[in-house]
């Protein structure tokens, strides 16, 4: 393992023996910049103020040979020979990033429940998406107006966009994803967009509350937690109608084997079998917690949702700075789908 130090912002983080220094900034929560992750773009460029680095594949396109000279590196291809010190960039907002269109290619269609199905698209290999946990793409098709989705996996592989789709009755997007949409199919999307995100330079402790797909950019947020090592406190809620529609076991398994994060799940219309918690997501957390005075909350799902964990959760102590949200209905999505 080695050390690399940022001289602009002081922090450091270790990267494993041929780990790319971009792969492992971006494990450890840091926003390095970069484009296409293929040492093209140039995007990510930084300096070498010590220490040594070196390329697999000798020196990329995306640096010149006076950029070489300089002790310019491209961080997303370069890897650690010893310990080093660099002079980076780091992103500090939203505004920070560039929003792109790209084109993609739908590589996986799974069903997780009888109304929900996974979509992983695939970007070509010479591009890459940039974007925060918590955030959004719209997704184009030639036949469809642009239909606005969470991105529903961590900022780690960013070849990969991982959306949770819910069949909407009478919804002409959605229907068309469940009955007709292939795998192979071309697509563009176009993002990141939204300031619903993960804010990563926090150590309050966590609420994730998680309406229907909602739980969609809540798993990017607990992935990127887990990914970065992080220790701060999650307690995760997903409010559903039935058992079935807890459509991913994922949050029982973080919170087995991870002592810092528990999980409760919530039924609205629960069957005579479940021995569980039931009613309103946003109630069982005031019955959990005397206070929230302390407390970040991630709130994601319907509106009424949403907008009922916000009245409450002030009077419960929430202090407002301290709320993020985003409600399906009224922000992104459409009724349309």
């Amino acid at each position: 393992m080695f050390t690399v130090e940022n001289q602009v912002s002081g922090n450091q983080f270790k990267v494993a023996e041929g780990e790319t220094i971009l792969d492992g900034a971006i494990s450890n929560g840091l926003g390095f910049p970069y484009g296409c992750r293929n040492g093209f773009c140039g995007k990510c460029k930084a300096t070498l103020m010590e220490g040594e680095v070196g390329y697999l594949k000798g020196i990329p396109p995306g640096l010149t040979p006076a950029e070489v000279s300089d002790n310019m590196i491209l961080p997303c291809k370069c890897y650690a020979k010893t310990d080093i010190s660099i002079v980076a960039t780091e992103l500090e907002s939203v505004a920070d990033i560039e929003v792109k269109t790209l084109p993609c290619k739908v590589d996986k269609i799974e069903h997780l429940s009888a109304d929900v199905a996974k979509i992983v698209l695939k970007i070509p290999g010479n591009e890459a998406m940039q974007y925060l946990a918590g955030q959004y793409i719209d997704l184009i098709h030639p036949d469809f107006d642009p239909r606005a989705f969470s991105i529903a996996n961590a900022p780690h592989n960013t070849g990969i966009i991982e959306l949770h789709v819910r069949l909407i009755s009478g919804g002409k997007f959605t229907n068309f994803v469940f009955n007709k949409m292939q795998e192979k199919s071309l697509l563009k999307i176009e993002g990141p967009k939204g300031s619903f995100y993960l804010r990563e330079d926090s150590e309050k402790p966590m609420i994730m509350l998680a309406g229907g797909t909602g739980f969609g950019p809540v798993k990017a947020m607990i992935e990127h937690e887990i990914e970065s090592n992080s220790q701060r406190k999650i307690d995760i809620y997903w409010g559903v109608r039935s058992e079935q529609d807890l459509y991913m076991s994922l949050p029982y398994q973080w919170a087995e084997q991870h002592d810092h994060i528990n999980f409760v799940p919530v039924l609205s219309i629960p069957d005579k079998n479940w021995q569980g918690r039931v009613g309103y997501v946003h109630e069982a957390v005031l019955e959990d917690f005397e206070t929230l005075v302390n407390f970040e909350v991630y709130a994601c799902g319907p509106p009424m949702m949403v907008t009922s964990a916000a009245n409450t959760f002030i009077k419960q102590g929430m202090l407002e700075k301290n709320f993020f949200n985003d409600s399906f209905d009224f922000s992104h999505q459409t009724t349309d789908l």
